[in-house]
């Protein structure tokens, strides 16, 4: 019984949320990635950190992972000295260069290097010093990413019909995250393309969500059918909750649930009935969030970037080459 109440808790902290990140909604996203030798584990810190406040400077977003846009840096000692001190002072000048590229497609958009020289004690203060004279402000920097940003339009003008149909393939296989994970990866600069783009995601995430759903009923069903008991009725609860109300098997799950509420004892009938209550009241709220077509629409496109978020979590990451 403790492990039941433990269960019917856990699903009810658990229910569908969709949280969307206005602010890189549509939005090219570019993992910063460091590439060389001898580079002291806190400065690639460093480094990665002033390149997200770069990518952010630009008005684009930053990946935590390299499924398909990347700014590589790529570092080369190319001048060091120690100084016979104590202790030893190091000098040194590094060749840093960035790079936006596809790692998809292996492909460089746009690059810039810059020499910058380190002064220190040790290896990180060297690096750390070198660094410090990069700034996100700079202009070279802001006309690489303005002349990616052209480029990466003009690939999804030339593909995106390609893009859109390997999506609808992926989705009669059932594939329903990897295609709205693909769609989602067009950026709003490609303002047609993107739009299709959204058109489709949300109708693949029906689909994805009809099928979910009825897996669910029809594992809830066996649940209870195979434990016509209280139990039974806390697992198959458990289940219908996480059927997204949108989906086309809500209403025969409702209406399930209602099934279960008829047979059990009288007693424990109205605490079923005060726990579906207690999903109702949820649902209620979720539906009345989603009261006009464009709410729903923002909240489905919230969802299907969800969906292809978990799903780049779930890729291997792409070896970044970028023919360099």
């Amino acid at each position: 019984m403790r492990a039941t109440i433990i269960l019917f808790l856990l699903c009810l902290l658990t229910t569908f949320k969709i949280q969307a990140d206005e602010a890189n909604e549509g939005k090219i996203s570019y993992c910063p990635v460091v590439k060389g030798d001898g580079i002291p584990n806190q400065a690639v810190k460093s480094l990665i950190a002033k390149m997200e406040q770069v990518i952010a400077k630009n008005g684009f977003g930053a990946s935590n992972s390299a499924v398909r846009f990347v700014m590589l840096a790529k570092c080369n000692v190319i001048e060091k000295d120690v100084a016979p001190t104590t202790p030893p002072r190091i000098t040194q000048t590094v060749e840093l260069t960035f790079i936006l590229g596809d790692v998809i497609e292996n492909k460089t958009y746009a690059s810039i290097s810059f020499e910058l020289k380190g002064i220190g004690t040790n290896e990180t203060k060297v690096w750390q010093t070198a660094l410090n004279g990069l700034k996100p402000e700079n202009t070279g920097l802001k006309d690489m990413f303005e002349v990616a940003e052209t480029k990466i339009d003009t690939y999804y003008s030339e593909n995106c019909r390609n893009i859109i149909a390997m999506s609808n393939t992926l989705s009669a296989s059932e594939r329903y995250d990897e295609a709205i994970a693909s769609l989602m990866a067009i950026p709003d600069i490609c303002s047609s393309c993107y739009a299709d783009a959204m058109s489709v995601a949300q109708t693949i995430y029906q689909l994805k969500i009809n099928d979910e759903g009825t897996a669910l009923l029809s594992k809830a069903k066996n649940a209870w059918n195979a434990n016509p008991d209280e139990d039974g009725a806390m697992l198959a609860i458990c289940l219908l909750d996480q059927i997204s109300i949108n989906s086309s098997a809500f209403p025969e799950a409702e209406a399930f649930s209602n099934t279960i509420a008829s047979k059990l004892s009288s007693d424990k009938e109205s605490e079923w009935q005060q726990k579906i209550k207690q999903y109702n009241d949820e649902k209620t709220f979720r539906d009345r969030e989603q009261a006009n077509s464009h709410a729903r629409s923002m909240a489905t496109i919230a969802a299907c970037r969800s969906v292809a978020e978990k799903w780049a979590e779930n890729q291997p990451q792409n070896t970044v080459y970028l023919n360099w």
